[in-house]
C-alpha cells in the first residue's frame, strides 16, 4: 500500500498545511553559512574568509549533486526516513561549521549540508506543487514558488544578521541546529511509515561520474574563491587546479556519452530553445554579478556596515513580489513569455544605468531604493521566465529531466554567478590600479602644498574605486544593450511571420 502524502491520516488538513509551511520555512531559511556573517565567523575561528566563501559554493554543489538520482532515493526510502535523516544531518553539519577551525572541514560540512538540504527540499516540493498547481501546470508553480524562495533567502539573510548582532553568530547556529532537531522530532510523530510507491533498487549509479562531477565543480569553486588571494596564475595551486578542472570536465563528458547508465544526460542540449536559454542564463549571470559593484560602493564609499547593507537588500522584496504577481497573471492567461522575459532584462539594464549615474562620493540611502526594487524584480522575473522558456519543450519524463536539470541549475546558480563575480572583482581591481595612476597626475607637490589634505591617499583611493566601478558598469551597460536587442528580436519558439504560417505545414 502506497501513500504519496507526508502525514498520518489522523492529522487534520489545516494542521497538515501548517506543517508543510513550517517544514518548508526550515529548509529554506536555515543555512550553514550566512554571507553577511563571513567576516565575523573568520575573525572568531581564525579560518580564512575564502574557506567560508568556498563553503557557500559547496552548499550549491551538494544541492545539485543529488538531483539526478533523487527519484531513485525517494522510491528506495520512506519519506519519513528521508525527512528525519535530512534534518538531523543538517543540524549536525551546522554544529560542525560552528566548531571547526580547519577550513577543509568547513567546506566538507557545507557540501554534506547541501546534499541533505536537497533531499529535504524535494520531500516538501511535491506537496507544495500539489497545493499551488493541482493540475500540474509547472508555469504557475514557478510563478509562485520562485518569489517565495527568493524572498525567503533575502529575508533570512537579514534576520540572521540581526540575530548574530544581538546574540552572536555561534548562537544563531545553535538555534538553527535546535530547530532542525525539533523539526525531526515532529516528523517522527506526524509522518506516516508507508512508501511513496514501489521500492526501487538502489544501484546502477555511476559513482565514477559522480566523483568527476564533484571534483570539477569543487575545484572550480576553489579557483573562484582563492584566485584573488593567491594572485591567480602566479600561484601554482591555481594553475594545477585549472588543469584538474579541465581534465575532470573532459573525462566527465566522455564518460557520460559512453557509459550505459550515465549520471548526467546531455540529450537536453539538442533542443534549440535550451541552447538559447543557456545564453540567457549567461546574460542573467552577468547582471547578477554586477551586484558586487553595489556592495563595494556602499561599503567602501558610503561606509555602510553589513547590517545597513542587509536592510538595503530588503528593498528587493517589493520588486520580487511584483515580479511574482505579474508572472502569476502572465502564466494564468497563457501570454507568450517573451515580453515578460524582456521586462526582466530591461529592469536589470535600468538598474545598472541608475547605479552608473548615482555612484557619487555622497548619497542618501533612499536614492538606492528604486535601483534595489528594479534589481529584485529583474532577478525574480528572470528566474521564472528563463526557466519556463528553457524547459517548455522538454519531455516531462523523470528519467529524462532529472539528469538534465542538474547541469543547468549548477550553470545558473554557481558557474555563471561565480565566474562573473570573480571576473568583475578582478577587473575592478585592475581598473582601480589604472585609476590610481591616472589620478596621481593631479596630486603633485604644488597641490598638496597649497591645499593640505587634498592629496591624501584616502581621497585618491576612493576616487579610484568610483572610477573603476563606473568604467566596469559602462561595459556592462554596453553588453546589456546587446542582450536587450537579442531578447527583443528573438522569436522564443514562436513563428515570426504568422501570415505565412500555413505554408510551413505543406
Amino acid at each position: 500500500m502506497y501513500n504519496r502524502g507526508l502525514f498520518h491520516k489522523w492529522v487534520p488538513g489545516l494542521v497538515q498545511l501548517l506543517l508543510i509551511i513550517l517544514l518548508t520555512a526550515v529548509v529554506l531559511l536555515i543555512k550553514p553559512i550566512n554571507a553577511a556573517n563571513i567576516s565575523l565567523m573568520s575573525s572568531s575561528t581564525g579560518v580564512m574568509m575564502e574557506y567560508y566563501m568556498w563553503g557557500n559554493y559547496a552548499v550549491i554543489i551538494g544541492f545539485s549533486l543529488i538531483l539526478p538520482f533523487i527519484w531513485r532515493i525517494k522510491t528506495r526510502f520512506r519519506s519519513k526516513e528521508l525527512l528525519i535523516t535530512a534534518f538531523v544531518v543538517m543540524a549536525a553539519m551546522s554544529i560542525v561549521v560552528t566548531k571547526a577551525t580547519v577550513g577543509e572541514i568547513v567546506v566538507a560540512a557545507c557540501f554534506i549540508f547541501g546534499v541533505a538540504n536537497m533531499i529535504g527540499m524535494v520531500e516538501m516540493l511535491l506537496p507544495i506543487m500539489g497545493i499551488i498547481s493541482p493540475d500540474k501546470e509547472k508555469k504557475r508553480f514557478y510563478a509562485i514558488f520562485y518569489p517565495i524562495s527568493i524572498s525567503s533567502s533575502q529575508l533570512g539573510g537579514v534576520l540572521a544578521s540581526k540575530i548574530s548582532l544581538n546574540v552572536g553568530w555561534e548562537t544563531l547556529h545553535y538555534y538553527g541546529a535546535t530547530t532542525l532537531l525539533l523539526t525531526a522530532i515532529v516528523c517522527v510523530i506526524v509522518c506516516h511509515n508507508q512508501r511513496f510507491e514501489k521500492k526501487t533498487p538502489f544501484y546502477y549509479i555511476d559513482w565514477v561520474g559522480v566523483s568527476l562531477y564533484i571534483t570539477a565543480l569543487m575545484s572550480m569553486a576553489y579557483i573562484f574563491t582563492f584566485g584573488k588571494q593567491q594572485d591567480w596564475f602566479n600561484s601554482p595551486n591555481i594553475t594545477w587546479t585549472v588543469v584538474i578542472v579541465i581534465a575532470s570536465i573532459i573525462a566527465l563528458i566522455t564518460r557520460q556519452l559512453t557509459v550505459k547508465r550515465p549520471f548526467l544526460s546531455f540529450k537536453l542540449y539538442k533542443i534549440k530553445d535550451v541552447r538559447y536559454g543557456l545564453l540567457l542564463l549567461i546574460a542573467q549571470g552577468m547582471f547578477m554579478g554586477a551586484g558586487m559593484l553595489m556592495s563595494i560602493y556602499t561599503s567602501a564609499i558610503l561606509g555602510y556596515n553589513w547590517m545597513i547593507n542587509g536592510e538595503l537588500a530588503l528593498m528587493t522584496l517589493p520588486g520580487i513580489v511584483l515580479a511574482g504577481f505579474v508572472a502569476f497573471h502572465w502564466t494564468k492567461n497563457n501570454i507568450p513569455i517573451k515580453m515578460y522575459l524582456f521586462s526582466g532584462f530591461a529592469s536589470y539594464f535600468l538598474y545598472t544605468v541608475m547605479l552608473y549615474f548615482l555612484m557619487t562620493p555622497q548619497l542618501h540611502i533612499a536614492q538606492l531604493y528604486l535601483p534595489q526594487i528594479l534589481n529584485g524584480y529583474a532577478m525574480c522575473a528572470l528566474f521564472i521566465s528563463v526557466w519556463i522558456y528553457l524547459f517548455d519543450k522538454v519531455p516531462q519524463d523523470m528519467n529524462f529531466i532529472l539528469p538534465s536539470v542538474a547541469p543547468v541549475m549548477i550553470f545558473r546558480s554557481f558557474i555563471m554567478l561565480g565566474f562573473f563575480t570573480t571576473l568583475f572583482g578582478w577587473l575592478q581591481y585592475k581598473f582601480q590600479l589604472q585609476s590610481v595612476g591616472d589620478l596621481a597626475v593631479y596630486f603633485d607637490g604644488m597641490l598638496t602644498s597649497y591645499h593640505p589634505g587634498a592629496g591624501s591617499l584616502r581621497d585618491i583611493q576612493l576616487s579610484a574605486i568610483l572610477c573603476a566601478n563606473k568604467k566596469l558598469l559602462g561595459y556592462i551597460i554596453i553588453a546589456g544593450l546587446g542582450v536587450l536587442i537579442f531578447t527583443l528580436f528573438h522569436s522564443f519558439g514562436r513563428r515570426e511571420w504568422r501570415l505565412f504560417s500555413h505554408l510551413t505545414d505543406i
